[in-house]
């Protein structure tokens, strides 16, 4: 492979400087197809250790990273695992993956509140680029879904049996995948920031119930039982907004009914005590606690890792579960922009609780 080749083809990388830095050839999935002998030095490997591994062996966060440089055209700062050593990070995307060009290397305690703040605008403006792009991702998806069902129910013709499963697959799968862009959808949309809480008076009993039976269709079949309670002085009305806190809900209660055949889940609507209100460093004022417990959905300690987030949770081993994390980072990000906050309890051999406390006025 001629890397001087692919480098002259490159716009946002200087060839004849580049060269003595660090440059690594990876594939979309981030496997390294090719480095040079600096890379090699800087990784502290061998070539071919190297040209056996992925650049998420070695850099936090890569494929994030390397997806914010593309878009803004512009260096990125890179952290290596284990080490604090940064290096900034051209990255130019090629048919055959990305060019990534690693050069001054800094030693730093911690990236400061410049840099912190110039990440999260990147952030939002990937976000925002995202979201211009849901169209594009969701209606193919939307085809075959439709299509895919109007063929199961016989549309296009008689099909022989193996065929009909075929294609009952196709529709499961296409089903599962729009749901996975819906909600990586809404994460992006959590994530930059678009919506802004409007608050308004309503009833919050109404609300939990209107929750629950839009949900009856998940539960339908399943030997899932579900109860709301409430505390005896519970205010009826709260001043939210009733959106996000309807979404909150309704993300929470899918993530337990995904999880659970059985079993019943508890929504309980009370008032938090001081105690608690201090404990988790919210300011002194009236709050509202709504709590859905599961029976059936028992979680241990690596579950409850990474649960609020995706971008960690999918290098690790619990990577299964990042689907999960995709919502519940949704949630999070919700809950913040009420001013609330969000957290997990599982108790051995007993039940799982997702609780969230927000501000009732």
């Amino acid at each position: 492979m001629d890397i001087r080749k692919i480098l002259f083809k490159t716009s946002s990388i200087d060839v004849e400087k580049a060269l003595p830095d660090a440059l690594v050839l990876c594939g979309k999935d981030g496997k390294i197809q090719w480095v040079n002998d600096v890379a090699a030095e800087i990784f502290e490997t061998s070539k071919m250790h190297l040209l056996t591994s992925n650049i998420s062996d070695f850099i936090e966060n890569p494929m994030n990273l390397i997806s914010n440089s593309v878009i803004l055209h512009k260096p990125v700062i890179t952290k290596f695992i284990g080490k604090e050593i940064y290096f900034d990070m051209t990255v130019k995307e090629i048919d055959e993956g990305f060019v990534l060009d690693f050069r001054d290397a800094v030693q730093l305690p911690a990236l400061n509140t410049t840099d912190d703040e110039e990440i999260n605008n990147v952030n939002r403006e990937k976000n925002k680029f995202l979201l211009k792009l849901a169209n594009d991702l969701k209606s193919p998806i939307q085809s075959i879904v439709g299509f895919s069902l109007a063929m199961a129910d016989g549309l296009g013709g008689k099909m022989s049996e193996q065929q009909e499963k075929y294609i009952r697959i196709i529709n499961k799968n296409s089903s599962d995948l729009m749901y996975f862009i819906a909600k990586l959808l809404e994460l992006s949309q959590t994530e930059a920031s678009l919506k802004e809480a409007e608050c308004k008076t309503f009833d919050i009993l109404g609300l939990v119930n209107s929750v629950v039976r839009y949900n009856e269709q998940l539960y339908k079949g399943k030997d899932v039982r579900i109860s709301i309670r409430q505390e005896a002085d519970l205010k009826k009305t709260i001043s939210s907004d009733e959106e996000i806190l309807k979404n909150i809900l309704q993300d929470i209660l899918e993530v337990i009914l995904k999880s659970v055949d059985m079993g019943e889940i508890v929504i309980n609507i009370s008032n938090p005590d001081e105690e608690l209100i201090s404990s988790k460093g919210l300011t002194p004022a009236q709050y509202v606690m709504i709590s859905l417990s599961s029976s059936a959905l028992l979680l241990s300690e690596n579950d409850l890792e990474c649960m609020f987030d995706p971008y960690k949770i999918v290098e690790s081993s619990n990577r299964k579960n990042v689907l999960r994390a995709i919502v519940l980072a949704s949630v999070k990000n919700m809950v913040q922009a009420l001013n609330g906050i969000v957290w997990v309890e599982s108790k051995i051999l007993k039940n799982t609780s997702f609780n969230i406390i927000i501000p009732s006025n």
